[in-house]
């Protein structure tokens, strides 16, 4: 998908071609106000469950006033990268604010930001669920996407899609008192085992392609089995020259090149130990019965039971150890506890429901979640309509050791903190003329990069 040539109809890394900008009103009238729009934010995020986004508008025709906007608006947006229309995006969102209004130069003109989300999100605020359901997790969450949450996302007869990665093992029965679609979908999320995998970490998510319920664990072995990733993304300083790279002529090789990169966390010990994130209790409570059970877990002593992004190519490390696993890392399960109602009379009859599989999914999800927090850098990089949350990259992380006056134009890599991670969030920055990506990346390991290949 990255690596396609992009040289046909591009002739900059960022090039965008902006299709539609449509305000609909209440009334269905349809306005173009793609030349009024200065700037456009579109946010995806794997821990949100759907998009959001802005706009700048500099408006000359008091279009607030004449149409009296309110709230009860839509924005239809539609943009690609030239030569890759088939990955455009085309949805339609709900305007739900309109702020930061001003006077621009003279009472002729203003400006203001108009804020909106994906229509599923204002659905689930109108929509309490009092039902139940039953079944595998995966099956339940279908049930629940379709029935109480798609709905047209380009004007038409085409209605969002769920994407689901990864099949569940685990049953469930549940009677859902009164909360909302998406609420029940993340609990459905929290609850789920993994078909071939240890690891249930399930997210439900939107990218702007679609919605995902999907294992992080899985999405990371996919990458592993076939050693392929999005993008791979490099840094340079200014003063260095790496061979084979021609930033001013090459299209595919300005699409790889991040204009800015930060650290936004490294490992954080003390966080971790308040969080349980090394090792954590979990007490089962039996309402009935008024049964306690304790569950100790233990990451540090299971981490080589997960599929973990250093072994996309080459052998991952522990981000609490820098070399063989920290198996004297201090840790205490007691440090943290979870509390999880059991209810043996529920559902008679309904065996291996979520209820009681808890001790192995609660401990092991907290950490892994927990886990991919520890690693997290932003990057800057030319925009492309393809990208979405949920993909793996490579991020080539600049050395920053003192060189003597020989190295002074050559790249070296950070061993640590190059390698390969997750897009957890994105956000495209649009105007008239370019796009660029702000990204965050996160990772669950540090690679021994020496030994990719």
């Amino acid at each position: 998908m990255a690596n396609e040539q992009l040289n046909s109809g591009v002739r900059a890394a960022g090039d965008v071609k902006i299709d539609e900008v449509v305000l609909i009103t209440s009334s269905g009238e349809e306005l173009n106000i793609k030349l009024y729009v200065g700037e456009l934010n579109l946010y995806e995020d794997m821990f949100r469950t759907g998009l959001y986004g802005n706009l700048l508008v500099v408006d000359n025709f008091n279009l607030t006033q004449t149409y009296a906007l309110t709230g009860d608006e839509f924005i239809r947006l539609k943009f690609s990268t030239p030569s890759m229309a088939d990955s455009e995006i085309f949805k339609t969102f709900k305007v739900y604010s309109i702020t930061d209004r001003m006077m621009v130069n003279d009472a002729a003109k203003q400006s203001y930001i108009m804020h909106f989300c994906s229509p599923e999100i204002m659905i689930d605020a109108l929509s309490p669920v009092h039902k139940t359901f039953s079944g595998t997790v995966d099956d339940v969450v279908k049930k629940i996407f379709e029935n109480y949450v798609a709905t047209s996302r380009t004007g038409g007869n085409q209605f969002s899609t769920l994407n689901i990665l990864g099949k569940t093992i685990n049953q469930v029965k549940f009677t859902s008192p009164g909360w909302r679609p998406l609420k029940c979908l993340n609990w459905l999320a929290s609850r789920a085992l993994g078909n071939g995998y240890q690891s249930p970490g399930y997210l439900f998510f939107e990218s702007n392609k679609g919605f995902y319920f999907a294992n992080v664990e899985q999405i990371v072995d996919n990458a592993i089995k076939t050693k392929q990733v999005y993008q791979e993304y490099y840094y340079f300083a200014n003063n260095t020259f790496t061979p084979g790279f021609n930033r001013d002529s090459d299209i595919d090789t300005q699409y790889k090149l991040a204009e800015d990169f930060k650290v936004v966390e490294s490992f954080n010990s003390l966080k971790n130990a308040q969080t349980g994130y090394l090792a954590n209790r979990l007490f089962t409570l039996d309402v009935v019965t008024k049964e306690y059970n304790i569950w100790d877990y233990d990451h540090v002593n299971n981490w080589n039971a997960y599929k973990h992004m250093g072994s996309v190519k080459g052998q991952a490390i522990p981000p609490y150890a820098s070399g063989e696993i920290g198996m004297n890392t201090l840790r205490s399960p007691a440090g943290f506890n979870q509390v999880a109602l059991q209810h043996s009379q529920l559902y008679t009859g309904f065996k291996n429901n979520v209820h009681d599989k808890a001790n192995e999914i609660l401990p092991r999800r907290l950490s892994n979640l927990n886990e991919i927090q520890n690693i997290k850098i932003e990057i800057t990089v030319p925009g492309r309509t393809d990208a979405e949350i949920g993909s793996m990259v490579k991020f080539n992380y600049p050395d920053a050791s003192p060189r003597d006056p020989s190295d002074l134009n050559k790249q070296k890599l950070d061993k640590l903190y190059s390698g390969y991670y997750l897009v957890t969030a994105i956000r495209h920055r649009i105007t008239l003329t370019r796009h660029i990506m702000i990204m965050e990346l996160v990772k669950d390991s540090y690679s021994s990069i020496g030994n990719e290949t």
